[in-house]
């Protein structure tokens, strides 16, 4: 099984948050990152993942248009059987007030065929360009780890019981 985390980051927060559930991941699954403007031919890129974590920051309360460009190009059921998770980077509020980028990717990826396997997570901003709220790091490490345990593999890891022991 092999993960691929696809991020688009403006002030460096979501990077920062993609980082760390690719860190999370790798502990248990072969995972790339990779940066949406490092992705070329889509086909290409999703070649041989089984899982894909997508995520980016929400701005105009929805997908940044760094991320939603990359993402056209993929075809209607392109994404077929793969299993997706998606997050964002937003401010602290209500999800009525500030829009959610991960929400709307969930709505977009199941357009394209993916079972999303567990809700949209968002991830807190202190100010427009952050910093991220304390423990976010944190945060997105167990998400990560819930998103493999959503697909049926068992996290290893620190926080976690080595496999086998």
């Amino acid at each position: 099984m092999n993960a691929l985390v696809l991020y688009d980051s403006k002030f460096g927060n979501t990077a920062r948050i993609a980082e760390a559930i690719t860190l999370a991941l790798q502990e248990t699954v072969p995972t790339r990152l990779s940066a949406i403007e490092e992705i070329g031919d889509c086909d290409e890129a999703l070649s041989g993942v089984d899982i894909l974590v997508v995520g980016g920051p929400t701005q105009r309360r929805g997908i940044s248009d760094p991320l939603r460009g990359p993402l056209s190009c993929l075809g209607d059921r392109a994404l077929a059987g793969t299993r997706v998770a998606v997050f964002d980077t937003r401010l602290r509020g209500s999800r009525l007030v500030t829009g959610s980028a991960a929400a709307r990717l969930a709505t977009l990826m199941r357009r394209h065929g993916a079972w999303v396997v567990v809700p949209p997570e968002s991830f807190i901003v202190d100010g427009r360009e952050g910093p991220l709220h304390e423990g976010e790091a944190g945060h997105a490490r167990l998400w990560a780890h819930a998103v493999l345990e959503a697909v049926g593999v068992r996290p290893r890891g620190p926080e976690r019981e080595p496999v086998g022991g």
